[in-house]
């Protein structure tokens, strides 16, 4: 067991790993009734093409296998559904697939032994064969036609598809329902078997618990089941190129008004001269895009003032392995201009001194206030495991060392003509 202490903060992070490879992460907080617990694997929308290290043959799987998979686990041995029986104990089930993860998760206030083991047991406990594969097929199909229908999803994938060349971020998390009908009973085995190993997986533990309990709960959890020998996961990835797919496309649909978003595509290697970390890094890009595009942007005043945008701008960022995406979208009567004035915007990416210190202490302060959010803590976690596989305790710090004069530097490499422009027009009567 280890403790992280967390910079800035009296907050304290809990960390051990289970005999077979489960890593663990405990942040108690007794000022809140309830607890939060996550199950998650590394396991997302883009991993299609794997292989354990020791296989000579990669294992090819359509998109969308992480998505069914999550369907299917929540199936248990006697034919109930997980959150019908999380439900009966007070609690509340659910889960959720991005581009690189699996989460499992429960909100409960009372059982929590009995809470911890049937996540455990659910997720770890595969029960699925060829008809609830089958069966599953037509709830899945439905769903993806029900986020089709929707504009934004056109919005959000249509313009990864323009900025995308060959990186899997450009397919929706649930795949197409050609995906869908295509997936086998063995595509969800190959998935399951490689990467719901607990080598790959984490619990995340946040709220009001006892973390010794939660450790002695997990630990003879574990050691109840046999699992194979841990094993190194090899992923194929195709290299995405720097330039954009398409540059600029009109589509018209059936909307009360036209919708913009603008997506500027950024090699990750433009900023490698600069010699920062990773973490470090992204704190300076955030910070740049939030002052410049963000909720209370210079430009968004601007653009609400002149009655350009209905609302506000809703910025978005992406990190891929290679490449950063700045997304910038917006309702607007007036699509060419609102382009206009951004793309202007974009050539001109910079910050002030004024700005950075501004957005620096909104960001210190957000810190320190998301260890009160039991589920926002979580996600804190989530992502540093994701992103570095292990917890940054020095955020607090990285936002005090900031520099106007790195900061001008990196918004200068932000500058981009690379950008791709997806416009959604009312379609005329």
């Amino acid at each position: 067991m280890e403790k992280i202490n967390i910079s800035g903060t009296s907050e304290e992070i809990i960390t051990d790993v289970m005999a077979n490879g489960l890593r663990v992460f405990l942040l108690p907080n007794n000022k809140v009734k309830n607890f939060y617990i996550t199950f998650s694997t590394k396991f997302g929308s883009t991993s299609t093409e794997f292989r354990k290290e020791n296989a000579k043959k990669n294992i090819k799987i359509p998109n969308g296998v992480a998505h069914f998979l999550e369907h299917l686990t929540f199936k248990m041995e006697h034919g109930e559904d997980a959150s019908d029986y999380f439900a009966s104990l007070g609690s509340s089930a659910n889960a959720y697939t991005c581009f690189n993860v699996t989460c499992y998760e429960v909100f409960g206030y009372d059982k929590f032994k009995e809470n911890l083991n049937t996540l455990l047991d659910f997720v770890q406990t595969p029960c699925y064969d060829n008809e609830m594969v089958q069966n599953e097929k037509g709830i899945i199909c439905e769903e993806i036609k029900m986020y089709d229908d929707q504009v934004e999803t056109e919005l959000v994938f249509g313009l990864f598809r323009n900025l995308l060349h060959k990186s899997h971020e450009k397919y929706a998390v649930s795949g197409t329902i050609k995906d869908v009908k295509s997936t086998k009973l063995i595509d969800i085995e190959n998935a399951y078997n490689t990467f719901y190993h607990p080598s790959n997986m984490f619990v995340i533990i946040t709220g009001n618990f006892n973390p010794e309990e939660a450790l002695a709960i997990i630990s003879e959890n574990q050691n109840k089941k046999e699992f194979a020998p841990s094993f190194k996961i090899v992923e194929s990835k195709e290299k995405e190129i720097n330039k954009v797919v398409t540059e600029y496309e009109e589509l018209s649909r059936n909307v009360e008004m036209e919708k913009v978003n603008i997506g500027l595509k950024i090699p990750l290697s433009s900023f490698s001269s600069l010699k920062l970390d990773d973490a470090l890094l992204r704190v300076y890009i955030n910070l740049i895009t939030n002052s410049m595009f963000g909720r209370s942007s210079k430009i968004q005043d601007r653009l609400i003032s002149g009655n350009i945008i209905t609302d506000g701008i809703y910025l978005n960022r992406t990190y891929l392995d290679k490449h950063l995406l700045v997304t910038i979208m917006a309702e607007t009567p007036y699509p060419k201009r609102f382009v206009s004035i951004i793309q202007e915007s974009i050539a001109n990416i910079d910050i002030e001194e004024e700005d950075l210190e501004r957005k620096k202490r909104v960001a210190i302060s957000n810190l320190i206030r998301s260890f009160d959010d039991i589920e926002t803590t979580s996600n804190l976690i989530q992502s540093d495991i994701l992103d570095y596989d292990e917890i940054n305790p020095n955020l607090y710090d990285i936002y005090n060392s900031l520099d106007i004069k790195l900061a001008k530097k990196i918004a200068k490499l932000l500058r981009t003509t690379n950008t791709s422009t997806l416009v959604i027009n009312k379609k005329e009567k």
